[in-house]
């Protein structure tokens, strides 16, 4: 009877595992055009709820990063509510820029502003009922999960041209609220500052790290407790609920996968 070398059988099925994964990782490379690929969202600011979904970008999300070459590329708020184009639960793309603050920002791109002179020219404004664009504000009407009303103010940059984006929770949270126009002040040109005091500008295409297209749930909160306990992150109370219970669970998958028994069960199969 030809003997079975279990050690091998399990040698072999860790190199298929470990062949897919790197199979997977350059395939990813090469789809996103940017290194790194992936990049792990460390705050709730473009959460839908206070629980795990599938389906938005939440703490621990693990975002593929595909670059773009053109601004035609990236489809905003604005455009998306025209044309029915959505990702992760809202209209338009969700952009990851170089922030003058020196770090990286996952926001959704709301529209492009530039500039006539002092006269605002919103891309993608035809006159649509749910735009109010002004010379000191754009209004948008109906905005997200908790269909608020988002007012941007734009004269404190006036004559700079680029993307103005907003964090989908930080607009459903904000308690910034303008009653003379019923909406909420959301956008990070009008909530975010540099170390320095100094305000975020529109978002210029040459900041744009990519958009975002796809993602892995859950497996960057490895990286963000790693960072958490070498004091670089401390974010935790941001972690939607049962996260951790979904990811213990697929720790617990992946390490069943490993170190499946594979010559016990053998033998029994052969027994029988």
């Amino acid at each position: 009877m030809k003997r079975i070398h279990y050690g091998k059988i399990k040698n072999k099925i860790q190199s298929i595992i470990l062949v897919v994964l790197i199979a997977l990782l350059i395939s990813v490379t090469v789809y996103s055009g940017e290194w790194p690929p992936l990049s792990v969202v460390q705050s709730d600011s473009m959460e839908h709820s206070s629980h795990f979904q599938w389906s938005t970008i939440e703490t621990g999300t693990t975002v593929i990063v595909k670059k773009v070459t053109s601004p035609s590329q990236i489809i905003t708020y604005i455009r998306g509510r025209e044309t029915g184009f959505k990702t992760y639960g809202e209209y338009g793309d969700v952009i990851l820029y170089r922030s003058i603050a020196g770090y990286i920002v996952i926001h959704r791109a709301m529209f492009y502003l530039s500039w006539n002179g002092d006269r605002p020219i919103v891309n993608g404004y035809t006159n649509q009922s749910w735009i109010d664009v002004t010379s000191s504000y754009v209004l948008l009407k109906d905005v997200g999960f908790t269909h608020r009303n988002e007012v941007i103010f734009i004269s404190s940059f006036a004559g700079v041209s680029g993307y103005i984006t907003t964090g989908d929770n930080n607009l459903a949270r904000s308690s910034d609220y303008i009653s003379s126009l019923n909406a909420y002040v959301a956008a990070d040109q009008n909530i975010l500052v540099s170390p320095g005091g100094k305000p975020f500008p529109p978002v210029n295409f040459s900041s744009i790290a990519g958009i975002a297209r796809g993602d892995i749930p859950l497996i960057g909160l490895y990286k963000l407790y790693f960072l958490g306990a070498t004091g670089s992150w401390s974010e935790e109370n941001e972690i939607p609920a049962y996260s951790n219970i979904y990811l213990a669970i697929l720790t617990v998958s992946v390490l069943a996968v490993i170190f499946f028994p594979y010559r016990r069960v053998i033998m029994k199969i052969r027994k029988k």
